[in-house]
C-alpha cells in the first residue's frame, strides 16, 4: 500500500510539472489597433458667397386666366390643353340665344328711333316755313305777337335734339346688346399655349371660375418669398441657378427680374421674381422649381469644405489629425456657406488639415490613415 501511494504521488507530481512547463511556453497574444482610412483637406482663405435655397412654381410671365363674363351653357370647345393659340382665336363658345334676341330687339329700337328722326326732320322743315311766314305776317300786322311766339316755340321744340337723342340712346342699347353677345365667345387675348380648359360641352359657365388659362411659356417666371434678413443682399439682374427636376437634373440659368420694396402684408416677406428663359418650351407652367440665390458675399475668409463640419450636441466640430496619426476633435464657430464651402470664424487656422471623408466614423483619439481618393 505504501508503495502504491508513493507511485500515485509521483504521477501527480509529474503531471503538475508538465502543466507548468506548457503554461510557460505559451505565447502571449497582442491585439493590434486597426487604422481607419480617411481623407483630409486644407483650411484655406478664399472669397465666399452665401447661397440660399428657395422653392416656387414656374409660371408664364404673361399668363391669362379667362373668366366667363356671362352665365350660359357651353356650346363649343375649340382648343385643348397644350395647343398653341394666337391672340383673338376662339377657345370656347356659350349659348347666345337670349343675347341674339336682345340684339334684334335693340336693332328694332334703333330703326324706330331713326324713323322718328326722319319724321322730326320733316316737321322741322314745316315748322321753319311756318315760323318764317308768321314773321312776315306779324310785320304786316296780320297776326298778333302771341301767334308769332307760338310759331317760334313749335320750331324750337322740334330742333331741341330729342329725336337725335333717341337715336343715340337706341344705338347705345344696340352696342350693349352686341357686347353682351360677344361675351358668349371666349377667345385668347395673347399668343401662347393653352394651360387648361375648365369647362366641358353642356356645362354652365360660372363668371367666378376660370374657363381657360393661356400662358406665354417662351419666357417664364418664378416668384419666391425672401426674408428681410436676406432681401437686402439680393441684386437685380444677378444670376440664379434653377433646377426643374421634372425636366432635367442640370441647373437652368435664371435672372433676378424684380425685387419688391414693400413686404407682403400677410407673410411679412418680400416678393422676388426670377425670369427663366424657355425658348424650346421644355419647361411647363405649373412645374415645381428649386432655386439657389446668391446673397451675402465676403472676401478673404477662412473656409473649409462643407462636409468637414459635424453638428454635435448643439455645437459644431471638425476633426484634425495630430502628429501621432490620431483624430482630434476641434470645436469651431461657422459663418456663411455655399453649396461646397463654409466660413470658419474661429477654431482653425489656414493650412491645417481637417478630415472631410470618414469624419463621421472617427472619435477622439481614433487611429487614422490619410489616403487620396474615397475614404473607406
Amino acid at each position: 500500500m505504501n508503495r502504491r501511494k508513493w507511485y500515485l504521488v509521483l504521477v501527480i507530481a509529474l503531471l503538475m510539472a508538465l502543466l507548468a512547463v506548457s503554461g510557460c511556453n505559451k505565447t502571449t497574444e497582442v491585439v493590434k489597433e486597426s487604422e481607419l482610412t480617411i481623407n483630409t483637406a486644407p483650411v484655406q482663405v478664399q472669397d465666399l458667397t452665401k447661397r440660399v435655397s428657395y422653392s416656387g412654381v414656374v409660371r408664364g410671365q404673361n399668363e391669362v386666366y379667362l373668366m366667363p363674363k356671362v352665365a350660359a351653357r357651353v356650346t363649343g370647345i375649340y382648343a385643348q390643353p397644350g395647343d398653341y393659340v394666337k391672340a383673338g382665336q376662339t377657345l370656347i363658345t356659350l349659348d347666345n340665344t337670349d343675347f341674339l334676341a336682345g340684339v334684334q330687339q335693340a336693332e328694332a329700337g334703333v330703326a324706330l328711333a331713326q324713323a322718328g328722326l326722319r319724321n322730326n326732320e320733316l316737321q322741322v322743315e314745316s315748322a321753319r316755313a311756318d315760323f318764317a311766314r308768321a314773321q312776315s305776317l306779324h310785320e304786316a300786322g296780320a297776326i298778333s305777337a302771341q301767334q308769332l311766339e307760338l310759331a317760334r316755340l313749335k320750331y324750337e321744340s322740334l330742333t331741341a335734339g330729342s329725336a337725335q337723342a333717341s337715336v343715340a340712346q337706341a344705338e347705345a342699347g344696340l352696342q350693349a346688346a352686341r357686347t353682351a353677345l360677344d361675351k358668349c365667345v371666349i377667345s385668347s387675348p395673347i399668343n401662347g399655349v393653352v394651360g387648361s380648359i375648365g369647362l366641358s360641352l353642356g356645362d354652365s359657365a360660372n363668371p367666378a371660375v376660370a374657363a381657360a388659362i393661356v400662358s406665354d411659356t417662351t419666357a417664364l417666371e418664378i416668384e419666391v418669398m425672401v426674408s428681410e434678413a436676406e432681401v437686402s443682399y439680393i441684386q437685380k439682374d444677378s444670376e440664379v441657378d434653377v433646377q426643374v427636376q421634372a425636366v432635367q437634373e442640370e441647373m437652368f440659368k435664371g435672372q433676378v427680374a424684380s425685387i419688391a420694396t414693400v413686404a407682403d402684408p400677410a407673410k411679412h416677406n418680400y416678393v422676388v421674381k426670377i425670369a427663366l428663359p424657355n425658348p424650346d418650351g421644355r419647361i411647363k407652367s405649373g412645374m415645381f422649381a428649386e432655386l439657389k440665390v446668391n446673397t451675402i458675399s465676403k472676401n478673404g475668409v477662412t473656409a473649409i469644405p462643407l462636409s468637414g463640419v459635424i453638428p454635435k450636441g448643439g455645437r459644431e466640430i471638425v476633426f484634425v489629425v495630430d502628429q501621432d496619426s490620431r483624430a482630434r476633435e476641434v470645436e469651431v464657430k461657422t459663418g456663411i456657406k455655399n453649396d461646397s464651402y463654409i466660413e470658419i470664424i474661429s477654431g482653425l487656422t489656414p493650412g491645417q488639415e481637417i478630415i472631410v471623408k470618414g469624419n463621421t466614423l472617427v472619435s477622439e483619439g481614433t487611429l487614422v490613415k490619410v489616403v487620396a481618393g474615397e475614404a473607406q
